[in-house]
C-alpha cells in the first residue's frame, strides 16, 4: 500500500498549499507536523530543512509546484494542470502570480507590524498551532512575536514584497487582483474546475480564520471572492487547513456563512 507523508508546519503557507493538492485529489496521507525547532534533525534524510517535503513510498520532492506536477504525473485524476499546452500555460502563469505576488504578502504582517499587543496574540496563537502538531518549549512559545520578525525565511522574503504602498494597501490591491483573476468564474482563469492556483489560495485565505488569528474572514465581505470561496470549498475537506480539528476555533461554513 502506498504511504503518502507531508512534512512541514501547519503555519506555512506552502505546506497548506501541497496539503490542499492532496486533499482534492482523495489522497490518503499523513501529516508529519514538525516545530522549526527540531527541522534539521526530521528533515535530515531529505538533506536539508525547507518545507514542505512530499515522501511518496522511497520518493520525495520539495518545493510545492514541482509537488503539484509531480502529484499529476503519479495522480492525473483531477488533474492540478491541463494536459493541454494553451491550458498549462495559463494555469501556471496564474500559479506565478499565486507565487511572486500573493504568497510573500502573507508574511508583510511580521515585517510590518509593531511588537505590540496584538501582534503579540496573533504571533502566540502561531506558536500554539505549530506547538499543536510538535510542542515547543513555553519559553520558545513566549518568545514567538521576535521569533517572527528576525526569522531569515521571512526577511528574505522582502524583495518580493511590494513595500513602495503601506500593508493595507497592498492588501487592497491584492484582493482586486484576485476578483481580476476570478473574472466571471467559476474558478481562477475562468476554469471549470480549481486548479493549482485555486488550491494554492484557498487555504491561506480560509487559514486565519478558522485558526483563530482572525474574527472574520474578511475575503468574503467580496461578492465574487466570497462565490469563488464557496465554490471550492465544495472540492475540499470541511478542514483544508492541516490545522487539528481541536485547534479549529471558527469551522469553514460557519466563516462563510
Amino acid at each position: 500500500m502506498t504511504q503518502i507523508k507531508l512534512y512541514g508546519y501547519c503555519t506555512s503557507p506552502y505546506v497548506r498549499k501541497v496539503g490542499a493538492f492532496l486533499m482534492y485529489k482523495g489522497l490518503d496521507f499523513e501529516f508529519v507536523g514538525i516545530s522549526p525547532l527540531e527541522a534539521a534533525q526530521r528533515l535530515a534524510k531529505f538533506g536539508g530543512t525547507q518545507v514542505p517535503v512530499l515522501e511518496i513510498d522511497e520518493e520525495w520532492k520539495r518545493d510545492s509546484t514541482p509537488i503539484g506536477l509531480w502529484l499529476d504525473e503519479l495522480y492525473p485524476e483531477k488533474r492540478l494542470v491541463p494536459e493541454d499546452e494553451a491550458g498549462r500555460n495559463a494555469v501556471l502563469e496564474l500559479d506565478r502570480w499565486v507565487s511572486d505576488r500573493f504568497m510573500p504578502s502573507i508574511f508583510r504582517g511580521a515585517l510590518d507590524a509593531e511588537l505590540n499587543l496584538d501582534f503579540r496574540r496573533v504571533a502566540w496563537r502561531l506558536a500554539a498551532l505549530v506547538s499543536s502538531h510538535s510542542p515547543m518549549p513555553e519559553e520558545i512559545r513566549h518568545n514567538w512575536p521576535s521569533v517572527l520578525k528576525t526569522a531569515e525565511f521571512i526577511q528574505s522574503m522582502k524583495p518580493q514584497m511590494n513595500m513602495e504602498v503601506d500593508a493595507m494597501t497592498n492588501r487592497m490591491q491584492l484582493a482586486g487582483e484576485l476578483v481580476e483573476r476570478i473574472g466571471s468564474g467559476p474558478f481562477l482563469g475562468g476554469r471549470d474546475e480549481p486548479g493549482i492556483a485555486d488550491l494554492s489560495i484557498f487555504p491561506q485565505v480560509v487559514f486565519g480564520v478558522m485558526g483563530g488569528l482572525e474574527e472574520k474572514l474578511s475575503a468574503a465581505a467580496l461578492p465574487p471572492v466570497k462565490a469563488w470561496l464557496e465554490r471550492v470549498t465544495e472540492h475540499l475537506p470541511p478542514n483544508p487547513t492541516l490545522i487539528p480539528d481541536a485547534f479549529v476555533v471558527t469551522p469553514l461554513k460557519e466563516a462563510l456563512a
